[in-house]
């Protein structure tokens, strides 16, 4: 078994309707972003708002 029985099995370019018609690939870079995003945004300090 070679690896072309690996990538035919897994192809990594393929798009996935499971995964947003994207391919693995695109689908982990977009999570990876997509985390940084909210990992960025829960670093912004949020004003608390006082009762008047």
């Amino acid at each position: 078994m070679g690896n072309g029985v690996i990538d035919g099995f897994y192809n990594s370019r393929r798009l996935q309707e499971r995964l947003g018609l994207l391919s693995p690939i695109e689908f982990e870079e977009k999570h990876c972003a997509d985390q940084t995003t909210v990992e960025q945004a829960n670093l912004i300090p949020r004003q608390t708002l006082l009762p008047s």
